[in-house]
């Protein structure tokens, strides 16, 4: 495939993704305040070398810190059901949105205007034309009590998203950043913590005491995206984990049992970053199952997921957001292609 294809499928897949983060916070677009978390951040000690990976291939940045850190504490804000951690990009300080569901590093056009551009295009995504997506090289980015230096990033208009928050958003940033450590994910103490692990995927030491799941499976990845397998209606479903999404997606080319198990409440057309709208229906999961852990009342999307499924390389029948990762206290660990999750007590159905 020649460079420029690779190109454009890279921003369509961008596009189709911001798209999602439009239509997916809808329901919530009035910035929630989070409150104030102190800098006085206690870590174990250590990191190892992340990976920023792109649609075609996978790059390791090494942090460069002055001494190697064991494990890290984050602390995460929130704007609505958005996960947010503070850093500090080439002296811009901000805000990076915790997003899964992107495959790479993508910054706010709006605060990097003055950086060197490459490889130009502009994408249609669902809804219509977005605008132009480039690449641009980082000389530093900061986040907890990790550095990194000359990270390439993928660069567009985050305007919309950041004006219906009300909050200052510099990005984006999923697995690409953290992939080569143990990541536990936890919203109800509002933190994402970091062990630092080997090339089995165990931690390098000895810390917190090993993470016990109520639930665990290997899950497939395809470059930094992450899919889980569900049960609707009996029948096992591939789902994209996305802490992106502020609501569960359910493919509307599912099959009528599928769908037959969903309690539609509402439908709204919706415009994304483009002029032309799409129209969503609102509703709840009544059937998920998640190995013998049955979760129901969480708040879903019916929406076509096609294009999504196409940029991602992968078919999609759904996709497990915000309010599937509340269910409890998640494990992610991609040398083992782990996930885990300790359910919170008293959410069982």
């Amino acid at each position: 495939m020649r460079p420029f294809n690779n190109i454009m499928l890279m921003s369509n897949k961008i596009t189709i993704k911001i798209f999602f983060l439009l239509v997916l916070t809808f329901p919530y677009l009035a910035a929630t305040p989070f409150p104030e978390v102190k800098n006085n951040i206690t870590s174990v000690s250590g990191i190892p070398s992340p990976v920023v990976a792109a649609l075609f291939q996978t790059i390791s940045y090494t942090p460069e810190n002055d001494q190697k850190i064991d494990s890290v504490i984050i602390p995460l804000k929130r704007a609505g059901r958005l996960l947010l951690v503070e850093a500090n990009v080439d002296g811009e300080t901000g805000n990076l949105l915790f997003d899964t569901g992107a495959n790479n590093l993508v910054l706010n056009s709006t605060y990097f205007r003055s950086h060197v551009r490459s490889d130009a295009s502009s994408p249609s995504g669902i809804t219509g034309s977005v605008g132009t997506v480039e690449q641009i090289t980082i000389d530093k980015i900061e986040f907890a009590n990790l550095t990194y230096k000359k990270i390439k990033a993928d660069l567009t208009n985050l305007g919309h998203i950041e004006n219906s928050r009300g909050i200052k958003i510099l990005g984006l940033f999923g697995f690409n950043m953290i992939r080569d450590f143990e990541i536990i994910l936890d919203t109800k103490n509002n933190q994402l913590k970091l062990y630092r692990i080997d090339k089995t995927g165990n931690r390098i030491v000895s810390g917190p005491s090993k993470f016990r799941p109520d639930y665990s499976q290997l899950f497939k990845t395809n470059s930094n995206i992450l899919f889980l397998s569900g049960k609707i209606g009996g029948r096992t479903l591939d789902f994209c984990f996305d802490t992106g999404a502020e609501t569960n997606v359910v493919n509307s080319y599912s099959s009528k049992n599928i769908l037959n198990t969903l309690t539609i409440t509402r439908r709204s057309g919706l415009r994304g970053a483009g002029s032309s709208r799409s129209e969503v229906l609102f509703g709840r999961m009544n059937d998920f199952t998640l190995g013998s852990k049955r979760i129901a009342g969480m708040e879903t999307v019916v929406s076509n997921l096609e294009a999504l499924s196409d940029a991602y390389g992968t078919k999609i029948d759904g996709i497990l957001g915000f309010n599937f990762i509340e269910q409890g206290i998640v494990c992610i660990n991609f040398v083992k292609r782990q996930f885990g999750i300790q359910f919170m007590k008293g959410d069982e159905k």
